[in-house]
This record gives C-alpha cells, structure tokens and sequence, in this order.
C-alpha cells in the first residue's frame, strides 16, 4: 500500500511540474508565508531558475485584493506595480542561474480572509514567447489583534482607533504603490584638461529616487572628440553629433557622477546643449540644462619652433659644397652659372620640403587611440519596424518568411551578430509599429513578433528611441 503511495505522489509530483515547469528545467517558485495579519508587512522571495538563459525577460506577480507590494531587491530589472500586478522587466538577464527578487508584502487592514498569489515568468528562445507559471500560492489574512481589544472601549474610543489605523495603513499602502515624483537635477562644469587642447566637463546628476532606463546627452560639434572618463554604470558613445551615457536601469542612489573629454586638432567654438531623459510612472520626462559656451584654444607656440632649426642647417650644407665641388677647378666664366643654377634651387626646394615633413608629424599622435574616440555625426530621425526573426540558417530568406506567414508587404533583413534579421513596416511613430506588430501576431501567427528601432542606419533600444522622439510608450 505504501509502495502505491509513493509512486502516486511521484507522479502527482511530475505533473505539477510539466504544468509549471518548463522542458528545459526553468521554474518560478515562490517563499511566501501562509499567514499574514492584517495591516502587516512581510518580506517575501520570489525565485528564477533560469539556467543559462540571457536576452529580454519579465516576470509578473499578481496579487489579490488586500495586498500590494514594495520593492526592495530588483536584481538589475525595471519594476513596476499597478492595479496589483507586479512587474520585473530585464533587457538583459543577470548571468547568474538562479534569480532571486526580494520585496514586501503589504496587507490592507481591512482585507481579510483567503487569497492566492500567482505569478509567471516570460522569456524568448528560439524566436518565440515561452511563459512558465509558479505554482499559485494560498495566503490567509487574519484580523489584527487589537481588532478584538477595542470592543471593550467606548464607542467613541472605538472610532478614533479605527478611524487613526485605517488612514496610516491606506497611507502606507498607497506610497508603496505609487513611485515617487522625481525631483531632478544636474550640475555640469568645465575645466582645462592637462593636455594642449583638451577640456574636461564633469556631471552632478541629482536623480532622487527615480529608477528604470535614463539617458544623459550632450551636443558635439564636428570635429571634436570625446573619450569618458567616468560612467556611474552608464554605456558611454558619441553618436548623432550627442555625447551620451545610457542606463538600462540607474543605480539605486540618489547622486550621478559622470565625467568626458573633449580635444580637438584644431581651435574650434561650441556650445554643449544638455539634457537628461528619464522614466516617472513609466512617462518620458526631460530636465534642459543652460546652453554653454565653449572654446577649445591651441597654443600657437609648437609649430614656429619646429621649423626653425631644420632650415638652417640645410643652406649651410649646400653652399660649400657646391663652391669647392665646382667653382674651384673651373673657367672663371662658369663659376657663376654653378652658383646661380644650383646652390639657389637648392635652398627654395628643401626649406618647404622639410617644413611640411615637420607639421605632418606634430599632427600625427591625435590618431595613435583611434578605438577609444569617436568624432561626432548629425542627427538622424527615429524609424520603428516589427521584427518577426532571426536566423543562423542561411537557407532562411524574407521570400520564405513571406510565404510561410502569408505576408504581403516587403520584407527587409539585415547581417547583425551573425544573425540574419527580418523585418517588415516602417512608422515614424511608435504606436503604429505597435499596432502593427498586434496584427502580425494575430493575424499572421508570428507570435515572437516585436517592436525594433533605428536611428539613420543605426539600431538603438526602444526606450531610447521613445526619448530621442519624445513619443510615449503603449502596451
């Protein structure tokens, strides 16, 4: 009889897991009490075993009525809670295997009662949307303690003591739920570098508690490269004539610290327009700072002394050594015509010769790092398209992607990281790359379909693209 029971558990046991568990052992599981009092606050665990996976993932918590949570471990993801439903967004997975998010859970004071959580976690593999399910999980929210004591006080008692924990629960509850407003900041000064021609801008960035994707930009003249100095966990690039350090998702503190230089070949004027672009309840907001100045000077002095001493010595070689070669053994009448003919050619060919020589080697070391420096470009405009896959296999081609999903219109691709990219659209806007990519999905059974970005010939994030165009984002 045991022996039956055993082998009933085991497979009751493998069942749960084909239903909440994938075939290549990825699992959501959960460390939440089965009790929680009401008005109380507990910590809770959520875990990820994701294995080797890497790329663009979510995992979302939902949450009865009567409880909410706060934030407090996000593990490097753009969270987010709304309508009780919590959200951890990765543009690109931690390399550890195992992801473990830590928050609180908060329970209403007036919530009562059984309630079940559920959660699932939704990743790409093999161009395709894959979603794994925790097991849900059962909660009882009991009545507070005092809940029991305060029916013995007088009715007046009663009231002022329901009336104070009902308004610093709510309170509480409503905080947690609502991120706050973002009160920002930045403090840019520039000083001379140590180097001839180099200027260094430094960057206070006062974020408050604003958290998820940010981008710090300033604008670059032609001609002027910049190389950083210091990024605060910032990407740095120069591209479309900006300056720019991006964050996926900012440091938790309250103060940025960025540092660049800037050099130039020649004396230039320039004026650094800077902006910082950030995310509040999931909105683009922009703090402007006041256009600056900027003259980048060379000293005049290297190039006069480099010249100087090479033509010297050139006329004094070549005047005796014509007179004794020549001049000497030779009819008086010829004597001139050597001197005249040879020796001045001589000094009005090699002085320039030797002069540019000079110059082209002062110029060359601004090239010796041609890695570490980027020189500015122009600015380009926003372009979205829906990318409907990428393969390795060269036998994939967009006539074969057009037949297999019935696409009608033109399909573009593109060699990038050794995958070969399809994609269809073009939209100025992102809602209608949007809604089209909705239609692919539906209608056309492209279900890994998803929005892509391009700045001139470039590919930027989404979120990026969203604040160079000053667009707003859509589910």
């Amino acid at each position: 009889m045991i022996k039956y029971l055993f082998i009933l558990v085991n497979a009751f046991t493998v069942f749960i897991y084909s239903l909440f568990g994938g075939d290549n052992g990825i699992t959501v599981s959960g460390n939440i009490p089965k009790t929680i009092i009401a008005g109380q606050e507990v910590p809770i665990e959520i875990k990820v075993t994701k294995g080797t996976m890497s790329g663009f993932a979510k995992l979302q918590l939902e949450l009865p009525e009567g409880l909410s949570l706060k934030e407090l471990d996000n593990r490097g993801a753009n969270y987010s809670f709304s309508d009780g439903i919590a959200k951890w967004v990765w543009a690109s997975l931690p390399s550890e295997n195992d992801i473990v998010i830590k928050a609180t859970l908060v329970a209403s004071s007036s919530a009562s009662g059984a309630k079940t959580i559920g959660a699932k976690y939704s990743f790409v593999e093999n161009n395709a949307k894959q979603v794994v399910e925790m097991v849900p999980i059962e909660i009882t929210i009991e009545a507070a303690a005092n809940a029991t004591t305060t029916q013995t006080t007088t009715p007046e008692t009663t009231a002022n003591t329901n009336t104070t924990a009902a308004t610093e629960t709510n309170t509480s509850v409503s905080n947690s739920n609502k991120e706050p407003a973002g009160n920002v900041t930045v403090v840019r000064t520039i000083s001379k570098g140590t180097n001839d021609g180099e200027y260094i801008v430094n960057l206070k960035v006062k974020k408050g508690s604003t958290r998820g994707f940010a981008r710090y930009s300033d604008d670059l003249k032609s001609g002027v490269i910049a190389k950083a100095i210091s990024t605060d966990g910032s990407s740095f690039s120069v591209a479309d004539g900006k300056v720019k350090f991006v964050w996926v998702s900012v440091l938790i503190k309250d103060e940025l610290e960025l540092s660049y230089s800037l050099t130039s070949t020649v004396s230039i004027s320039m004026t650094l327009k800077g902006e910082y672009s950030y995310l509040e309840d999931n909105q683009s907001k922009k703090y402007l700072l006041t256009p600056e100045p900027l003259e980048i000077s060379l000293t005049p002095a290297v190039a006069t002394n480099t010249t100087e001493p090479v033509i010297t010595p050139t006329v004094a070689v070549v005047a005796p050594t014509e007179t004794i070669a020549v001049v000497t053994p030779t009819v008086a009448v010829v004597a001139p015509t050597e001197t005249v003919a040879v020796a001045t050619p001589t000094v009005a060919v090699v002085a320039p010769t030797e002069t540019v020589a000079v110059a082209t080697q002062t110029e060359t070391p601004t090239n010796t790092n041609p890695v570490d420096e980027t020189v500015a470009k122009k600015d380009g405009n926003v372009n979205y398209m829906v990318q409907i896959g990428a393969f390795t296999n060269g036998n994939v081609t967009a006539s074969v992607l057009k037949q297999k999903f019935r696409i009608s219109e033109t399909v573009k691709s593109e060699m990038q990281g050794g995958f070969s990219k399809f994609m269809v659209g073009s939209h100025g806007e992102y809602k209608g790359a949007r809604d089209q990519r909705e239609s692919i999905r539906n209608n056309n059974g492209v279900r890994g379909a998803f929005v892509v970005a391009y700045n001139q010939s470039k590919r930027i994030t989404v979120q990026e693209a969203l604040m160079i165009s000053n667009q707003k984002w859509y589910k």
